[in-house]
């Protein structure tokens, strides 16, 4: 057994607690719910019964107004998987359902994995967060950047989170308020050999803001990121390494590179809205090697949960069996506490979204995803990409860990939606106080 899972206690999926997998329609739904309670259940599957019901409504509602073809969600409360379901079809040319082994392209919440791979190395002394960009990286690598004509340092603490003043995908016509879906860096399709080689995207740029002072969320940072880390690993690849961790520390067996030309098991179809019919069209083909660290995996639910537990317990510092989390409960802190002149931004595809990794502390933001602000902490990350769309959500109080995929670009309201689940499940666990009792 892995060290990650064996420290954590995580569960495999063959041993999960799965309450009803849902592959048609709401009517099958029902029919599995009846099924369910006819069966005479544990009393732990008795407990999620109505927030599974009202959480199943609602996914079905947002489903059909969204259009999406497939989507699968799961939800683990104190580290058990309690609910998993599977909606929709996973190709819809060939008419495969989707099952809770559908892999799906994750997105932006892939900046999280590859965040926890840095914790790692911080914490193994490989790389200093402090450190500027210049002391693991040459100026013919890449070049040194200047403000107001000065020259400037960027760390990787910067980097990080958002704060390095590098730029993300080029606007189209220039226009700021364009959306990175209509940028045709976004649909990139040439092929990168290692994290280093993909900087010449933008090396030559300018900074779009002074390091330190203004957060400008950015893909191309976590490249530039991923090329200090690959340039302290051994094999000089950074790809390579990131899977080697992701299989061998993580114990994630169904996250992969989205690679094109491999035969990954289970791998969804992927789809996006015609501009002008609104009808569902297949997406273009895209190289995401440019971007593994920022936006390059793919992943399941089931993966995806673990992870989240593995970040959960591990900001908490043991499992609830007092098996100590992967990571020091000190450096995901660090990775969740805000820093200065960060913020929570609107994103035009997801909602209000996360800056990269960090932790909501009584924010005032939560009131924009329901009607309360009924958690105190939460952590979340949306990912979106050339047709899907993800959503990653972490609520340390309850212990609630929520994972929801879809095999559409542009999913509104995918974040909005997760928070919801986790009120439900939180309110029907009685873990949280409903406010209107």
């Amino acid at each position: 057994m892995n060290r990650a899972i064996k420290a954590l206690g995580l569960i495999s999926v063959g041993s999960l607690m799965t309450i009803g997998i849902v592959q048609q329609s709401p009517k099958r739904w029902a029919e599995e719910l009846k099924s369910i309670k006819n069966s005479n259940p544990k009393k732990s599957d008795d407990k999620y019964r109505q927030a599974i019901t009202e959480s199943c409504k609602k996914l079905l509602q947002w489903k059909t107004i969204q259009m999406i073809p497939g989507l699968i969600v799961g939800v683990s409360i104190r580290g058990q998987n309690v609910w998993l379901m599977a909606e929709g079809l996973a190709d819809v040319e060939n008419d495969v359902p989707c099952n809770e082994k559908t892999v799906m392209r994750i997105g932006s919440i892939s900046k999280s994995i590859t965040a926890s791979l840095l914790a790692k190395m911080v914490e193994e002394k490989k790389i200093d967060l402090d450190k500027s960009v210049y002391e693991y990286l040459d100026e013919n690598q890449f070049p040194r950047k200047k403000w107001d004509d000065k020259p400037v340092d960027i760390t990787l603490r910067q980097l990080s989170a958002h704060l390095g003043g590098i730029r993300h995908y080029k606007k189209v016509k220039n226009d700021e308020n364009g959306d990175e879906f209509e940028s045709s860096e976004y649909y990139f399709n040439h092929h990168y050999p290692s994290a280093i080689n993909s900087l010449e995207i933008f090396k030559d740029d300018p900074l779009v803001a002074e390091p330190g002072t203004k957060f400008v969320y950015t893909t191309f940072g976590y490249t530039l990121l991923s090329a200090i880390m690959e340039s302290q690993m051994k094999t000089k690849n950074f790809g390579k390494e990131l899977i080697k961790y992701i299989r061998e520390d993580l114990g994630l067996n169904s996250t992969h590179l989205d690679e094109n030309d491999k035969i990954i098991l289970n791998r969804s179809r992927f789809y996006r809205s015609s501009n002008k019919k609104g009808e569902l069209i297949n997406v273009p083909a895209v190289d995401n090697s440019y971007k593994w660290a920022g936006g390059g995996l793919l992943s399941n639910v089931p993966d995806l949960l673990k992870f989240g537990n593995m970040m959960l317990y591990s900001f908490k510092g043991q499992d609830g069996r007092g098996r100590l989390g992967y990571l020091s409960s000190k450096i995901v802190d660090e990775m969740w506490t805000p820093m200065p002149n960060s913020s929570v931004v609107k994103d035009k595809t997801n909602g209000y979204g996360e800056n990269s990794d960090r932790i909501h502390r009584n924010s005032k933001s939560l009131t924009a995803f329901t009607s309360e602000q009924i958690f105190e902490n939460l952590a979340s990350h949306s990912g979106g990409s050339v047709g899907a769309s993800s959503m990653l959500l972490i609520e340390p109080n309850n212990e609630i860990v929520i994972a929801l995929i879809v095999n559409k670009q542009e999913a509104k309201g995918i974040s909005r939606i997760a928070t919801e689940i986790a009120q439900i499940f939180a309110k029907n666990s009685n873990f949280v106080k409903d406010s209107s009792s």
